[in-house]
């Protein structure tokens, strides 16, 4: 326990240092804000649904970045360690280049995650795949699939009597892109969060994310402020 406790520190520390270290010598290139509603069908104690929407901006929150639809599953093999997956459908806002409009994309996603509680404190981790690419693209364009998997780390606390909880979380993105020569770890994203239950109303949660792309030709920093709202349905 007090490894796993280490390790979640040594890897913020690390990010932390980074971000700080590079906020001087940069300016952060832009600032997007996050939206999503999300309805969660809790089938039993180990197998859940969930469909949400999401909507996203960009240049200062300014210009529609894409909005999407996204279905997940969870399914408990055994206490605290679950088996997700996922897709989502993607409309894209590209506004660069000679011919801009709407593009849409397609992703599917498949992660493990496991939790363990210490008291009032919660140790999180995902590992998750990710591969994504762009439908509808005319036959003599070659379609290379951009693929990710993500290692991400959190550490969560909770007032029970109040239903309120803070989460601190850093993950760690390694593109696996063929004929990509900027494959490898080029990407790092911090949030915190803190949300709110409410009886027979659901959870709001808001947040704020730092991400920053490393190693890479293009380097980017981005702020992100976001808000989510879910309702779950139980059914057992």
């Amino acid at each position: 326990m007090k490894i796993s406790i280490n390790i979640f520190f040594r890897l913020f520390l690390v990010l932390l240092f980074s971000t700080v270290q590079n906020s001087f010598a940069q300016n952060l290139s832009d600032t997007e804000g996050w939206s999503s509603i999300e309805v969660g069908l809790n089938i039993s104690k180990k197998l859940s649904f969930s469909v949400s929407e999401h909507l996203r901006y960009r240049n200062k929150i300014s210009t529609m970045s894409n909005y999407f639809t996204q279905l997940e599953t969870s399914y408990q093999l055994f206490k605290d360690f679950n088996l997700g997956g996922g897709v989502r459908f993607i409309r894209e806002n590209d506004d660069v280049g000679n011919i801009q409009g709407l593009e849409t994309h397609f992703r599917y996603q498949f992660e493990i995650n496991y939790k363990h509680d210490l008291k009032m404190l919660t140790l999180f981790y995902r590992l998750r795949y990710q591969h994504k690419n762009e439908l509808g693209l005319p036959k003599e364009e070659v379609n290379i699939p951009n693929e990710y998997i993500r290692f991400r780390m959190g550490l969560g606390y909770k007032l029970n009597d109040l239903g309120i909880g803070l989460r601190l979380k850093g993950e760690l993105f390694n593109q696996i892109q063929k004929e990509n020569l900027e494959n490898g770890f080029n990407r790092y994203r911090l949030s915190f969060e803190t949300y709110k239950k409410f009886k027979n109303f659901g959870k709001i949660t808001i947040f704020y994310g730092f991400q920053k792309n490393f190693n890479r030709l293009e380097l980017k920093t981005k702020s992100i402020f976001g808000l989510k709202y879910k309702y779950s349905f139980d059914f057992y």
